[in-house]
């Protein structure tokens, strides 16, 4: 079941979160760049090296959705699955009415993510 060669971008300031999702997909194989500071993911982001991208949709300074929108722009192929605490991206919307329209095609998880969940969307994401 293990990848070979399948690199994963992960933002998440929430340590527990972020750091549990890096030990995960390691242990079934995925090379993991892991991130706190968006501005950080931003700076060493290389286009055409990562096969997925997973941002969380709440952070300080930028947000998943902004991020998201940076990154899109080095790597019009990006693939982007986004995590939040909130129950839907409606209530994050009415919450932060800074955050861009959604655009294109997007995988969201709510918070928790059970392991099982989260490798069966990363799967089928990448493959």
């Amino acid at each position: 079941m293990a990848q070979v060669n399948k690199r994963i971008l992960i933002v998440d300031e929430e340590k527990d979160v972020g750091g549990t999702f890096e030990t995960i997909l390691e242990n079934y194989g995925f090379d993991i760049d892991y991130f706190t500071d968006p501005d950080m993911a931003l700076e060493k982001f290389k286009p055409n090296l990562y096969d997925l991208t997973i941002l969380d949709i709440k952070m300080p300074k930028i947000n998943g959705f902004e991020l998201y929108d940076q990154l899109k722009s080095r790597d019009s192929n990006i693939k982007t699955l986004f995590i939040t605490a909130l129950s839907s991206v409606e209530s994050y919307n009415t919450q932060n009415s800074k955050v861009y329209p959604l655009k294109g095609y997007r995988h969201f998880m709510a918070k928790p993510v059970s392991r099982r969940e989260l490798l069966e969307q990363v799967y089928s994401m990448i493959n």
